[in-house]
Formats: C-alpha cells, sequence, structure tokens
C-alpha cells in the first residue's frame, strides 16, 4: 500500500480532486435509496442490486479493456473478507436503526476514520501528529452536530443498537483496509469488482434465508420505472463512489484518504437538501461548517508534512 505523502504535489491534487468525486458518489447514494425504498424496494432487494449492477458493470469494463476478470487464488481470501465486511457494515447500519435512533447510529457509523487511522497509525503507515489527531476529533464532533445529535437521542441506549452501529463501523473500517491491500495487488478496478461478487452472494443469500426463516420480510424488487431508476442511482453511486475512493487511497494513503471522506456526509447533506426537500437547523448548519473546516485544515497539515 502506497504511504501517505509520498506522492508529488501534482499527484496529491489528482488524488483529492478523484477523491472529491468519490465523495458525491456516495453522497448520492442513500438519498437515492430512501427514494427507493419509498417506491416499495425493500433493503435486502435495494443491497442484492446494488452489488450485481456493480459487479456487472465493473467485470464490462474489464472486459472492455481485455483485462482479466480473475485474481489469484491467494488474494481470494481477502477479497471475500471484504465481502463479509460489506456484509457487516449493511446489516449493521440496517439492523441498529431497530434499537437506536438513526442519528446516534450515523455518528457511530462516521467513526470508520478514526478507526483506520489508528490502525495505521500503529502500523506506522503513517503515524499522526497531534494537530492532525485534534483535527479528527474536531471533524468527528461536527459530524454529531452535522447529523444533528442531541441530548435525547442518548436517553435509553440499547446496547444491542449500540453493538450493531459499531460492527457497521468496523465493518467498513474492514473494506477500507482489506480493499486497499488488495488494490494495490489487483488495481482499483479487479478489486472491486470481487468485493462486489462476494457482496452479491452474501446477500442475495441472505435475501433468500431471512424471509424462509421467518427472520426479515419479504425480499421486494423495483417494480416500477421510478424505483429501477432509483435503484441505479444508488447503484452506481456506490459502486463508483468506492472505487474512486480506492484510486485516491493509493495517492493518498488510506488513513487521509478515510479521513477527507467525511466529505461524503457533507455531500449526503446537500443532497439531502437539494433532492429530498430536508431542511437543516442552526445546529446542524454550524456542524456542517465545523467538517468543513476540520478537514481542509486537516489536508494543510497533512500536506506540509510531505
Amino acid at each position: 500500500m502506497s504511504s501517505k505523502n509520498s506522492s508529488s504535489p501534482q499527484a496529491r491534487r489528482l488524488g483529492l480532486i478523484i477523491l472529491m468525486c468519490g465523495a458525491v458518489c456516495i453522497g448520492i447514494m442513500p438519498n437515492a435509496a430512501k427514494l427507493a425504498y419509498g417506491e416499495g424496494v425493500s433493503p435486502f432487494g435495494l443491497l442484492v442490486l446494488r452489488s450485481a449492477i456493480g459487479a456487472a458493470g465493473l467485470a464490462a469494463f474489464l472486459w472492455a479493456r481485455r483485462e482479466k476478470l480473475l485474481v489469484p487464488r491467494s488474494v481470494v481470501p481477502q477479497t471475500a473478507a471484504a465481502g463479509v465486511a460489506l456484509l457487516m457494515a449493511a446489516g449493521g447500519g440496517m439492523g441498529a436503526v431497530a434499537y437506536i435512533d438513526v442519528t446516534l447510529a450515523s455518528v457511530i457509523f462516521f467513526t470508520y476514520p478514526i478507526f483506520v487511522a489508528v490502525v495505521n497509525h500503529l502500523r506506522g503507515t503513517p503515524r499522526l501528529s497531534a494537530p492532525e489527531v485534534g483535527l479528527i476529533v474536531l471533524a468527528f464532533v461536527g459530524v454529531a452536530l452535522a447529523l444533528g445529535l442531541k441530548r435525547e437521542n442518548l436517553d435509553h441506549l440499547n446496547y444491542t443498537g449500540l453493538g450493531l452501529a459499531l460492527m457497521s463501523s468496523i465493518g467498513i473500517t474492514t473494506v477500507i483496509l482489506t480493499t486497499t491491500a488488495t488494490t494495490a495487488a489487483l488495481g482499483a478496478v479487479r478489486a472491486n469488482l470481487h468485493m462486489n461478487l462476494w457482496g452479491l452472494v452474501y446477500f442475495f443469500g441472505l435475501a433468500l434465508a431471512l424471509p424462509a426463516l421467518g427472520l426479515a420480510g419479504e425480499t421486494v424488487y423495483p417494480q416500477s420505472a421510478a424505483a429501477w431508476l432509483y435503484v441505479l442511482l444508488a447503484a452506481l453511486g456506490f459502486t463508483l463512489g468506492y472505487l474512486l475512493f480506492f484510486v485516491a487511497a493509493k495517492i493518498l494513503g488510506a488513513t487521509e484518504a478515510s479521513v477527507l471522506s467525511i466529505l461524503e456526509l457533507v455531500f449526503m447533506i446537500i443532497f439531502a437538501v437539494t433532492i429530498v426537500g430536508e431542511r437543516l437547523t442552526a445546529l446542524q448548519t454550524t456542524g456542517f461548517v465545523v467538517v468543513v473546516v476540520a478537514l481542509v485544515g486537516f489536508e494543510l497539515v497533512s500536506a506540509r508534512k510531505g
């Protein structure tokens, strides 16, 4: 894996542009998913199609370029682990909101950049300075404010819900760490293709098994053109978002890319306001500004270290 700050200034700028484009894509995804749910699509129906559409698109891209689709046998466990982690991230997030407030679950999910930073700090790839740590903490405080976390969200905490939300964060942390490694070996497109293929296997299996066992409702796929459009937008947002993230992480390093990927929240909020019609409170607007300021400061400090 490329270590952070080893790139030239020109490469870093390119990495930041790619990361920003990926954050825009990820920002679209939950809003498109919300619209798909409004059209009657079930969460598992969306997850199955999201992985299937992503895998098909990435495979078609590789086929058109006459590049290999298969991966060496030695890398299969890592791609399979990335698929399991993807399942943890999605399943933990969906399960958590049955027990705790959506806002609190979202705040816990956004601890993943901290986990990635800590793991890589312990590995020494890279070691973080005190200002960087402070700015990461400030960005996380901004996340809590931007999501509208209030004291009442913390009343009557349910440990099952907290555990599931934490599982979601650990899942996406594992996706980042494992797929960053496989990207170095396979390239971003093949690594993401096989992550999506494993995700498709796991999600489709659960979509069949859980309703049959009475543990979930029937899996519902799109029944209208509008539903298909929203599912397609969610799939494209997810696939392109993560593909661009891992391309950027190869340039910037997983830690910096993960911290700056909090920009996804910024774009999620922008699209929620402009597309879904949600309104921000003064507290959320303050959090929005804090996140942007903290991330700009983090990038300036990180660039200066290089």
